[in-house]
């Protein structure tokens, strides 16, 4: 009994090992170039954002068609470390781009669109793959710890490109960041060799599908739908947040020259995500997996409302820098450190077609949706004079339906957890 339990320890730190820096190489993918974009964002107007958003949506509604067309008669398993290859290829275009000076504008708006996808995809496909490998009740243990690994990407990518930048360029530093994808590459190629050894899953057969299929199955299902509302009502939240942060900024460092506000932006940025992501780190080690086996995630899931709805009452009553500060830093760490994990968990228990392509469709799809209409709501809302109190209001009745679908996909978790647990019962054991 004793050798199981360490060969099955041995297994599981191998996982957490694989699967911590292959999300660290994605993060670190993203986030070596996101504070430049970000402040280079605010070269224009903030009221400028939601066309972006907009942009966003468009390219979501053609990147998750295409997704699901591609995976028809594909093995879902094989197809993660080619979906990263694509995304390696279009940053060295961006950085041949970048580097040539053709229409920086143009191309500035393009990589935007571009990188806010690509954010969204990658890690989406790479939980894909891990809800497809690891049973619910290993979950629960496992994707806290991986998921801090994607932290210290998310803390190592920013660094580097502050230290390598001056020395290389901005154009390089994409070439680093495609870099990064490949890593992560070997990383899923070894994740996948050691989760197929240990976990008894039904092998990865190739079945028929379309370009509607991700969308078709979110619609049959009460529980895909539940999810759907969830990350509906996170983007919602989350726009809010960052439009608030947008106009504050670019409010508190107005009095700058250009140059000079471009240099305080990027810098606040910068110290922004380092406490968000040390944070983060914190309650992804100490606290994530605790609470998941304790309370499950329908009671995890119901921390980041309460805590957006104390950001958006908080700067209602005082928008400076140290307020967005403690605001941000709190609901992207409860954001990333406890319901990235839980919610992730929530797929575990769905079959597989629905980890490929429903999953796809919830976090592209769904998620820029919610950032497209929550930035056109925020800019109407502002257009009427509505201010910060209008804010709050509009926040209280989000918060309330936003706990109770929490609550309702804890229960959605549990009920189907049983039926997993029938189904490893009666599945045979490996040889």
């Amino acid at each position: 009994m004793l050798a199981m339990a360490e060969r099955s320890w041995r297994a599981d730190a191998v996982l957490v090992g694989w699967g911590a820096l292959t999300f660290a190489a994605l993060l670190a993918s993203f986030m070596s170039f996101r504070p430049v974009r970000d402040a280079l964002v605010l070269d224009g107007k903030p009221d400028d954002i939601p066309w972006l958003f907009l942009g966003t949506f468009v390219a979501g509604l053609v990147a998750s068609p295409l997704w699901s067309t591609f995976l028809a008669r594909r093995q879902k398993r094989r197809v993660v470390p080619i979906a990263f290859h694509v995304f390696a290829g279009c940053i060295l275009v961006f950085s041949v781009l970048v580097r040539s000076g053709i229409d920086p504008v143009a191309v500035g708006r393009a990589f935007y669109i571009w990188s806010s996808v690509f954010n969204l995809f990658v890690v989406s496909v790479f939980w894909s793959l891990l809800a497809d490998l690891v049973g619910p009740e290993k979950a629960k243990a496992l994707f806290g710890p991986i998921a801090a690994g994607g932290t210290i990407g998310a803390i190592v990518g920013p660094m580097l490109t502050t230290l390598l930048v001056e020395y290389i360029g901005v154009a390089n530093i994409l070439v680093t960041s495609a870099v990064w994808l490949e890593v992560a590459v070997i990383g899923v190629w070894q994740l996948r060799r050691h989760g197929e050894a240990v976990v008894a899953q039904p092998a990865d057969e190739a079945t028929p599908s379309d370009a509607t299929t991700g969308l078709v199955r979110v619609a049959k299902s009460p529980y895909l739908i539940a999810i759907v509302g969830y990350v509906l009502c996170t983007a919602t939240a989350a726009t809010f947040l960052y439009l608030e942060q947008a106009s504050i900024v670019k409010d508190a460092f107005a009095h700058l020259a250009k140059d000079a506000a471009r240099v305080a932006r990027t810098d606040f940025f910068g110290t922004l995500d380092t406490w968000t992501n040390i944070t983060t780190f914190v309650v992804q080690t100490l606290v994530a997996s605790r609470l998941l086996k304790w309370f499950g995630p329908g009671i995890v899931l119901c921390i980041l409302p309460l805590a957006q709805l104390s950001a958006v009452i908080g700067l209602s009553t005082s928008a400076s820098l140290t307020v967005l500060a403690i605001a941000m830093v709190a609901t992207r760490a409860a954001t990333h450190g406890l319901t990235r994990p839980a919610r992730e968990l929530l797929f575990t228990v769905v079959d597989r077609e629905d980890k490929y392509h429903a999953k796809n469709a919830i976090d592209l799809v769904a998620y820029r949706f919610g950032d497209l209409g929550s930035s056109w709501l925020h800019k109407g809302l502002i257009a009427l004079g509505a201010g910060s109190t209008a804010l709050v209001l509009a926040s209280v009745p989000l918060t309330i339906g936003w706990v109770a679908l929490a609550i309702g996909l804890g229960v959605g978790f549990r009920r189907r957890t049983s039926v997993h647990a029938l189904d490893e019962r009666s599945t045979p054991p490996r040889e």
